[in-house]
């Protein structure tokens, strides 16, 4: 043989060789991960609202002070006035009922019916949490900056 035929350099048909790939790096900025625990309300900066309805009557607790609403009258409160609030439930159980108190003890009062038992407890609740940060700042007014 002349050396015309040599055996061929490559195989034409084969597949180039697998290049090892880098292991996967963590990210450098990690998303944040969502908090075990998420409180029901926002926290005590913010300004909540309570409000509870029916048809004839309705009570809103805000960052300005309460308001009753009986068939289209209102009366407001305003937190500068208030000695304190007391709630209980109405006779029936499934009404809330509020009072506000003014300095010398004049007192006024509200009732709202609840649809049911699972309602008036959630007004319990919402109405607890909302009145405890409004007079929680009154009782407790911040301190100046230094």
């Amino acid at each position: 043989m002349n050396g015309q035929y040599g055996p061929v350099p490559g195989n034409p048909y084969a597949q180039p060789a697998p290049q090892p790939q880098p292991a996967p790096q963590p990210p450098a900025y990690a998303p944040p991960q969502p908090p075990a625990y998420a409180p029901s309300y926002p926290p005590p900066h913010h300004n909540p609202e309570f409000l509870a309805a029916d048809s004839r009557s309705g009570i809103v607790v805000d960052e300005n002070g309460v308001t009753f609403d009986f068939e289209g009258q209102s009366a407001e409160f305003p937190w500068s006035e208030i000695q304190s609030i007391h709630s209980k439930p109405g006779v029936g159980g499934h009404r809330l009922m509020v009072a506000v108190v003014l300095p010398g003890g004049k007192f006024y009062e509200c009732g709202v019916k609840a649809r049911n038992s699972v309602t008036l407890n959630h007004w319990f609740r919402d109405l607890g949490h909302v009145l405890n940060v409004y007079l929680g700042r009154r009782d407790n007014p911040p301190l100046p900056p230094h």
